[in-house]
């Protein structure tokens, strides 16, 4: 009989458009959790929608709702089987009017990936996304810049965003040179 693998529960959070869904999305996708089959059903959904390139988004965005408006309301799920883990991923609502539901999501995180776009850098939400993480008890906080091809890929323009965003987590108790940061 086969090892159950500890569990483990990862919830993406931010500011709204930040690419929270489209991250999760491309991660299940380049896993091989997705098949190019359903990439390519979602494609087509996301283009009926007027939502061409939204297809990473539709992994997670579920709803009818969702994915008219391009936008995630209800908490998603899903699991990821790795090495070592039965990673659970939960992608959160970045809207400041679905704020109960990323509450309860990061109610049931073991850790958190913040995502910030590069561009847009530190938003409301992604201080009150921040200062929720703590206050529910995650400690364990990485940290995705996100949309880099919005900005050429600029360096200065990644290092600010990350600057702008080790002073927001510092603020909340993290530590930011003990806290991943990724693009």
């Amino acid at each position: 009989m086969a090892k159950e693998k500890p569990g483990l529960n990862v919830v993406f959070v931010g500011h709204v458009d930040q690419g929270k869904s489209t991250a999760v999305g491309r991660i299940f996708f380049d896993g091989g959790a997705v098949s190019e089959q359903e990439m390519k059903k979602f494609k087509e959904e996301a283009a009926k929608h007027g939502k061409v390139g939204f297809e990473f988004a539709y992994v997670m965005d579920n709803l009818k709702e969702e994915r008219e408006r391009g936008v995630t309301i209800n908490l998603s799920y899903k699991k990821l089987i790795t090495q070592n883990f039965e990673v659970t991923i939960i992608d959160a609502p970045g809207h400041k009017d679905f704020v109960k539901n990323m509450i309860t999501g990061a109610s049931q995180a073991d850790a958190a990936f913040l995502v910030v776009g590069c561009e847009d850098g530190v938003q409301p939400q992604t201080k009150e996304h921040v200062w929720l993480l703590r206050t529910m008890g995650v400690k364990s906080l990485a940290v995705l810049i996100n949309k880099m091809d919005v900005v050429d890929y600029d360096e200065a323009k990644y290092k600010k965003a990350v600057e702008d965003v080790k002073a927001v987590i510092k603020q909340a108790g993290y530590n930011p040179d003990e806290t991943p940061f990724i693009a």
